[in-house]
């Protein structure tokens, strides 16, 4: 077999801080803003984070490192790094091409996405929740009006126990296992259907396996029944010894909020069944990913990310430090940095597991692509902790930017996906006139952090055709970047209900825009990771390894090649086992 390290004239990174920002931008996406702050939520906060910073040093910065290693010693994007470095064709490409259909198709979503984050964007310009929260206070006025003071008090009363029950239901719920839920679900629409409830129910659980579920279940609810008249009857009191203003201020103010939040709902929903108005936002924003990606490496991806990255952090410290000011910011810091044990499953460990490997962008060639323009042998530990470093800060900063304006105007920190198109614009109209201000840097930070992730995802796709086709860099940006479009079509329409696709979750159990980022979340990325963990720790030749680590000291090599080949892939084997259901580590624990 001939080994070799090809020699080109292939474009570089100008310097290595202009690579270092280009990689985190790619690793900082939605992602880190988005995501990470409502899985951290739903997964009950500090202990959560601490388990994802001991996943991103043990799965993460090894993959990292594999990858980035891979490309400066091919020389090439992900395809042909592996050729060029065995000097022949080789299986191990496919590797990379699994890598470039994964960017692919993820591109073709995430423009959709980031496609919202510029919709809302010009939103936050014209002020679009200044009307929603007129109407909503003069709606609430009238309900003041025409309600009789015990209707009022019942209102309120339901809405604070609510708010108190939700923490600890969510803590007696998650004691449940999916199976469990399953099972009782399956019950009881059983049970709806038959005539004589009783007779039913005993017929049913016969079946030992069912009982067991039922029963869990029933004891739960029996435990949430139970919690709620505690705080029912403690709310009451306290409802009841307000004064009349008082009583008329906190319904006025609740009603308020439930009204803002459902006209917010009603305008994410709009946006997000009208399939031409998403194809629209995508159409835009593919159309400046392609420009700044034609460009070039060092005009192109290199200025961009130059500007785009400082404006990025500049704009979450803002939002970050008027979070400071505001009342929920101490219980913000307790959420996000106090651990408590009793709200993480194992499942949320490997949740922590998971995102540490995807919020890198592992697995899908990118670091892979990016790396491939350096031609320095040296600094790829200190490169890699830095970019590693600026995505954690970033996904940390996302967290103390996001939960103190939520803590402070009644919102859910486990909220979801919708933290960030429902949650936040109703808080930032209850924050008046600076809430504008806020909304607009906000999301303008969601397109920007779109935007480098975007750049990358295109630059994987358009590289290959760049490098084993020899097409210009402009004809390879073009031409992939209006291929993505095309495929973003059906995506775009998903949500629609009169796309040709509105089927198409009967049929498969998700929408298609579902569909691709469980294809690509779940199966593509997680074996690219395992394989470039696999390749690098055991298949790369040594003397390559050593060439591109020859300033760092022997014993991290060492520490490196052990996580790279036995603890990486073991921890993405079991992530990967748990995302596609071969198993559910919460039944087994």
């Amino acid at each position: 077999m001939s080994e070799s390290t090809p020699q080109t004239d292939r474009a570089q990174w100008k310097s290595r801080l202009g690579f270092v920002l280009a990689a985190a931008g790619s690793a900082v996406g939605l992602g880190n803003i988005w995501k990470f702050p409502y899985i951290t939520g739903q997964n009950g906060g500090g202990l959560f984070v601490l388990i994802y910073l001991a996943c991103i040093v043990l799965i993460g910065l090894p993959i990292m490192m594999a990858e980035i290693m891979i490309g400066r010693a091919g020389q090439r994007q992900p395809v042909g790094a592996f050729e060029a470095i065995h000097g022949r064709k080789t299986a191990w490409s496919g590797i990379g091409w699994m890598g470039v259909v994964a960017g692919f198709i993820i591109l073709s979503f995430y423009i959709v996405v980031a496609g919202w984050s510029m919709d809302y964007t010009l939103k936050s310009i014209v002020n679009f929740t200044k009307p929603i929260e007129s109407q909503a206070a003069t709606e609430a006025e009238v309900y003041i009006a025409t309600t009789s003071i015990e209707d009022m008090k019942t209102f309120l009363v339901d809405k604070e126990t609510d708010r108190q029950l939700h923490p600890q239901k969510g803590l007696l719920e998650s004691r449940l296992t999916k199976s469990q839920k399953e099972n009782h679900k399956r019950f009881m629409a059983a049970i709806e259907q038959a005539e004589d409830l009783e007779q039913a129910r005993l017929r049913l659980l016969k079946d030992e396996e069912l009982k067991s579920s039922v029963e869990a279940v029933e004891n739960v609810e029996q435990q949430v029944a139970k919690a709620r008249l505690e705080i029912a009857g403690s709310v009451q009191a306290k409802v009841n010894s307000l004064s009349a203003t008082d009583l008329l201020a906190q319904v006025k103010l609740s009603k308020r909020r439930d009204l803002v939040f459902e006209k917010m709902t009603g305008t994410f929903v709009n946006l997000l069944t009208n399939g031409w108005h998403s194809l629209m936002w995508a159409a835009l924003f593919i159309m400046i990913t392609i420009g700044v990606v034609a460009g070039g490496v060092a005009a192109g991806i290199e200025r961009a990310c130059r500007l785009l990255m400082p404006t990025l952090f500049v704009l979450i410290c803002m939002m970050v430090l008027y979070g400071t000011f505001q009342p929920g910011f101490s219980a913000a810091i307790s959420f996000v940095f106090s651990p408590d044990p009793s709200r993480l499953k194992a499942s949320g460990v490997l949740e922590a597991l998971g995102h540490a490997f995807f919020t890198l962008s592992l697995g899908m060639g990118a670091m892979m692509t990016y790396g491939s323009y350096q031609s320095s042998k040296t600094g790829l530990l200190q490169e890699s902790v830095m970019i590693t470093l600026l995505d954690t800060v970033i996904a940390l900063l996302a967290c103390l930017m996001i939960f103190p304006i939520t803590f402070s105007y009644g919102q859910e920190p486990t909220a979801g996906p919708g933290l960030v198109f429902m949650s936040m614009p109703l808080a930032f109209a209850e924050i008046g006139r600076a809430g504008m201000l806020l909304s607009m840097a906000f999301f303008g930070l969601l397109f920007f952090a779109a935007l480098t992730s975007a750049i990358s995802l295109l630059e994987v796709v358009a590289s290959y055709l760049i490098d084993q086709k020899n097409w210009s860099r402009a004809k390879a940006a073009i031409t992939t970047g209006l291929l993505t479009l095309v495929v973003a079509v059906p995506t775009a329409f998903s949500s629609d209900s009169t796309s040709v696709l509105s089927n198409w979750e009967g049929d498969y159990g998700l929408n298609f825009f579902d569909t691709m980022d469980h294809l690509a979340s779940n199966w593509m990325l997680p074996l690219g990771g395992l394989f470039i963990a696999i390749y690098a720790g055991w298949v790369m030749p040594r003397r390559l390894q050593e060439a591109e680590v020859e300033d760092m000291p022997a014993w991290i090599f060492q520490v490196w090649l052990v996580l790279v080949r036995f603890v990486a892939p073991a921890l993405v084997i079991i992530v990967l086992m748990q995302k596609v259901g071969i198993f559910d580590i919460d039944e087994w624990l």
